[in-house]
């Protein structure tokens, strides 16, 4: 019979949640939080900032989550309800909340 541990402790401020790879860039998701004020709850995932430290692809499309606020090109897919970037029409989705962003005017030149 298998023993199932019930005990879990819940993830650590640093603890490493999982990397993502894609498009030849590895991103590592740790537990944190995003303001002071969430310290009273555990750490949740923290994602990168992609707009304060933006990061392109090697063919120089920027990386983006999902998540985050709309561009100025945002352009709403014809399934999409939400105002933020998985919406968009340019996302290439990736793993989880990362993704690239295919739109032209955004890419480096």
């Amino acid at each position: 019979m298998m023993k199932i541990n019930t005990n879990l402790s819940p993830p650590k401020e640093g603890d490493l949640f999982k990397i993502i790879k894609l498009h030849g860039s590895a991103f590592e998701i740790r537990y944190g939080y995003y303001e002071d004020i969430d310290r009273k709850y555990d750490p949740v995932e923290i994602y990168p900032d992609f707009i304060k430290h933006p990061i392109y692809t090697s063919d120089g499309f920027p990386f983006v989550t999902l998540m985050q606020s709309p561009c100025e090109h945002f352009e709403i897919t014809s399934d999409g309800s939400d105002q933020d970037c998985g919406s968009c029409k340019y996302m290439e989705r990736g793993d989880e909340l990362i993704a690239v962003c295919r739109c032209l005017k955004r890419k480096l030149r």
